[in-house]
């Protein structure tokens, strides 16, 4: 991915960001994140190289996708195992998120 990612597209995707960190899972429909999130996986197994380089590709043209609409068709449009590499990823910044903003730890 050489193209350059536009301060607008990294506006829009902190919005969704903030939306989920709120509960509010616009990318995503409800089954789907059922399906993917119900499955216990291994972070070892996540955080590899590999698998590590194909989420950030993805993610950077999910950040690229100029409108919501192109957004979610994109989404659709990826294999299954991309889908939910994206899924948990996109859940583990929305946490990592939450946790910064909140003072108090548990």
């Amino acid at each position: 991915m050489s193209e350059v990612v536009q301060e607008k597209n990294l506006e829009s995707m902190e919005a969704l960001l903030a939306h989920s960190a709120r509960g509010i899972h616009i990318l995503f429909d409800n089954k789907s994140l059922a399906d993917v999130l119900r499955h216990v996986k291994d972070d070892a197994d996540f955080f590899n190289f590999d698998k590590m380089k194909k989420v950030q590709d993805v993610m950077t043209e999910l950040i690229q996708k100029p409108t919501l609409f192109d957004k979610i068709s994109y989404l659709k449009s990826l294999e299954k195992e991309s889908f939910e590499m994206v899924v948990r990823a996109y859940f583990h910044i929305v946490e990592s998120t939450v946790r910064a903003n909140h003072d108090l730890t548990h």
